[in-house]
């Protein structure tokens, strides 16, 4: 109960969010309003129960047009395991609720038209929200299958470009075969200023990330990296991946042995981001 209760309370409603629902009740549609507004806070229950059992802070809960969207503090930060069981708790939900309506629908208590309309509903929800496009459900986890084989910083952007291209695409034929779909525009629309901002915010995701890794114990899985002493600071951190600790040496004539944990300190307290590595460890 005390879940609910703090779920309750992280939900933030968009103002468009109301006027879907006048619409809905203008047009006849208030049940069917109802029952698409219960679906998409059990899709949103699921990503909070699973965030609250990895202990993640939880900004809010926003309600949109059409759907939810969870908004946490650990984006990007936090192991793998977690990232993807928080993102498939939300779909995972279409999977019950599908099973419980075809129970009431055997024994008669919903109609086959309401159940076939209902078995849409959960259909369209649980395949829209894994598309691999950010930030929907599909596109976290492929975020999080990127950072786990590549360095951070350049699975973010080649995520974030494959994400936009998709949804270009994707978002083009569309509204080419349905021009006339509004909330098809308006989805579309807010996948793509979700896009930009992303786009705009990357550099503090990564600083973001690298802080956690200077916070987080080292890793059982190694990796040795072998770099230049003149690269600048700034790339060698740019070759971190996470999950990992990484051993550094600075190949020069007497070569030096760092762990990772000294490269971050040094790029965030005692020298410029863009100081050559052969000058701060000699």
């Amino acid at each position: 109960m005390n879940l609910i209760v703090q779920f309750i309370r992280k939900i933030k409603v968009n103002p468009a969010f109301w006027i879907v629902i006048f619409g809905a009740v203008l047009t006849g549609h208030f049940r069917e309003i109802i029952v698409w507004f219960s679906v998409v806070l059990i899709h949103e229950m699921g990503h909070f129960a699973g965030a609250h059992l990895f202990k993640w802070r939880i900004s809010r809960i926003d309600l949109l047009p059409f759907g939810g969207a969870a908004v946490v503090e650990e984006h990007g930060t936090r192991p793998f395991h977690e990232e993807i069981w928080v993102a498939v708790l939300g779909p995972l939900q279409h999977v019950w609720m599908t099973g419980l309506a075809l129970m009431l629908n055997s024994t008669g208590i919903i109609s086959p038209e309401d159940f076939t309309w209902f078995l849409l509903l959960n259909f369209t929800l649980f395949t829209f929200n894994l598309l691999p496009i950010w930030p929907l459900d599909g596109g976290k986890i492929a975020f999080a299958l990127f950072t786990k084989w590549m360095p951070f910083k350049f699975a973010q952007r080649q995520f974030l470009i494959c994400s936009a291209f998709l949804l270009i695409a994707g978002g083009a034929w569309q509204l080419y075969l349905q021009p006339n779909h509004l909330n098809l525009w308006v989805i579309c629309a807010f996948l793509l200023v979700a896009h930009i901002l992303e786009w705009k915010r990357r550099h503090y995701v990564f600083i973001r990330f690298l802080l956690s890794k200077m916070q987080q114990n080292p890793s059982k899985r190694t990796r040795t990296l072998i770099v230049p002493p003149t690269m600048p600071l700034s790339n060698v951190t740019s070759r971190l991946i996470k999950g990992i600790s990484h051993s550094i040496i600075v190949k020069d004539h007497n070569p030096v042995t760092l762990e990772e944990k000294e490269l971050l300190e040094a790029y965030f307290y005692n020298h410029s981001p863009e100081c050559a590595i052969g000058q701060v460890f000699r």
